[in-house]
């Protein structure tokens, strides 16, 4: 039998392709960025043929390296999976990126119930940022915010956002309709999410209308602030007001909603944690967000 190369230079190159970079692979493996150049290198020897293209500091894989990747990854986990079920241990973690306005106003009332079920599994949550640059490195799961083209094949779209218009309570007359009151009032919209508006346009039926005036902030919270101090009509996603502190002091003036294409999304890719677990968590997210789904359905607003 051809002896196979040594484990650690295999466990080398899966950090360098997921990460690609040899710095966030050096600091996931706790190697020297030196050290690991050559476990890459003696494994590039034994194929006999280079496995990256070096770019800078970015490592890019060849044809050969994704056929490799492709074949190895899934076997890895494998074995990762069957040390873990013949180890005698009851005890497993997980590392979670997840952004702290998520974590705070959905996981963290949640996560009493989690604890109940699975007991044995401790969560280790970070919040710290670049959470996709991380998956399979540091983080063994990550949930994030984005749009269709944003989210992995292999993630799940968990929470969709659909959007609404509120503002501050008595501002807004609604015998004149959606189309006169956008012509009298200011429409306030977030920076950071150019489909929301076309979204909810196309969603309540109203094509083309006058705006009187558009402001944008780059923030959800200071989007909801600034339609609960009469600044304006803010059009929001829900979850903008589901996690603001004073979403009493907001009304849904025509009670419309609109699809969109934001979403939250759960990704996984097994680092330092618990493959079972890692699984446990997934199943218990969606589970969680399936039953506070709310089914609201897109009304076409009067103009």
């Amino acid at each position: 039998m051809r002896r196979l190369p040594p484990t650690g230079a295999l466990e080398a190159f899966l950090a360098t392709a997921r990460g690609g970079t040899l710095r966030i692979a050096s600091e996931d493996l706790n190697l020297s960025v030196s050290a690991l150049s050559r476990r890459i290198q003696a494994l590039e020897a034994y194929v006999g043929q280079p496995l990256f293209a070096r770019r800078h500091h970015e490592f890019q894989l060849t044809a050969a390296g994704k056929q490799l990747f492709s074949g190895m990854e899934p076997v890895f986990d494998q074995l990762s999976l069957l040390l873990e079920e013949v180890t005698d241990t009851n005890n497993h973690h997980l590392h979670i990126g997840v952004p702290s306005s998520f974590a705070t106003a959905w996981l963290m009332p949640r996560l009493h119930a989690f604890r109940s079920r699975f007991p044995n599994v401790e969560l280790h949550l970070d919040s710290s940022g670049s959470p996709k640059a991380k998956l399979g490195l540091s983080l063994d799961a990550i949930i994030y915010f984005a749009n269709q083209d944003q989210q992995s094949e292999s993630g799940n779209a968990f929470r969709p956002q659909r959007a609404f218009a509120v503002a501050a309570p008595g501002l807004v007359d609604i015998r004149l309709g959606m189309r006169k009151v956008l012509q009298e009032h200011t429409l306030l919209l977030h920076r950071g999410l150019p489909e929301m508006l076309p979204s909810w346009l196309q969603g309540i039926g109203l094509d083309n209308p006058q705006i009187k005036r558009i402001e944008h902030y780059d923030d959800g919270a200071m989007l909801v602030s600034a339609a609960e101090n009469g600044l304006g009509i803010a059009v929001v996603l829900e979850d903008m007001v589901n996690f603001y502190p004073n979403r009493a002091k907001v009304t849904r003036p025509f009670g419309e909603s609109a699809p969109t294409p934001y979403s939250y999304c759960l990704d996984t890719q097994p680092a330092s944690g618990s493959i079972r677990a890692l699984g446990w968590f997934r199943e218990w997210v969606l589970e969680e967000a399936l039953k506070d789904s709310r089914q609201l359905v897109s009304t076409a607003v009067p103009s």
